[in-house]
């Protein structure tokens, strides 16, 4: 497989500036990280289980949901459904 366009920039280049982040890091008071999918399941957040009974009983009802998580993807109808959902 070829690119489409040449590199830019070496790897010594990417290792000055993995340096000046781990250099960055150790000097750090405190270092924020900002993660998505899979954050809140580590955390033990739920996706099924009482909770999703308790607030999601018409769509597991009307549309056999087992968790949250895969009513995020079901193809409803109208946009209003999606968002209720």
């Amino acid at each position: 497989m070829f690119l489409k366009r040449a590199m830019t920039k070496s790897t010594g280049s990417y290792w000055d500036s993995i340096e000046r982040l781990k250099n960055k890091i150790k000097t750090a008071d405190a270092v924020v990280i900002g993660a998505g999918a899979g954050l809140s399941t580590a955390a033990g957040f739920a996706y099924s289980g009482k909770r999703f009974h308790k607030y999601f009983a018409d769509f597991i009802e009307k549309y056999h949901f087992k968790d949250m998580y895969s009513g995020g993807f079901y193809p409803f109808e109208t946009l209003e459904e999606h968002w209720a959902y």
